[in-house]
């Protein structure tokens, strides 16, 4: 749930001091969260404890299974729906009407959860391409302070 708060996240926040990144030259991710270089640098008392602050434009690799998944989500919801309609149009049966209505049903609402996440990691994508640019005009992003 981390990951999908982070991505609707916008602007970027640090995960210490809770303030709005006004720079990304300044600032980098720490697992799956944003942070200011330093406030970073302030949480160890020895450099040598902390692993190293990596760019904000690698969050775009965490959002690659998310994007299957919804794509996957997507795609399998079809085919569940058309054959719950299959079920439902070809078999005059009242044992398979209930199966079918069910697997219709899952087939109506898994292909609508799987748009949704796309939309979401498009969203997310083209928050970290923002990013890009702006650390691009701003230099590039260093990984010291």
């Amino acid at each position: 749930m981390q990951g999908v708060i982070t991505m609707l996240e916008w602007p970027g926040r640090c995960q210490i001091c809770n303030q709005q990144i006004e720079d990304w030259a300044d600032a980098g991710l720490h697992g799956k969260r944003w942070i200011h270089k330093v406030c970073y640098a302030n949480q160890g008392t020895n450099k040598d404890d902390l692993p190293p602050l990596r760019s904000p434009i690698e969050r775009s690799k965490s959002l690659e299974w998310p994007m299957l998944v919804s794509i996957l989500l997507f795609h399998f919801g079809i085919g569940v729906g058309f054959i719950g309609w299959i079920m439902l149009t070809q078999d005059t049966t009242t044992r398979t009407d209930s199966t079918g209505y069910l697997l219709l049903t899952i087939g109506l609402i898994t292909p609508v959860l799987g748009i949704i996440g796309v939309a979401l990691n498009i969203l997310g994508r083209r928050r970290i391409e923002l990013v890009r640019q702006a650390l691009e005009l701003s230099g590039g992003w260093k990984p010291n302070l």
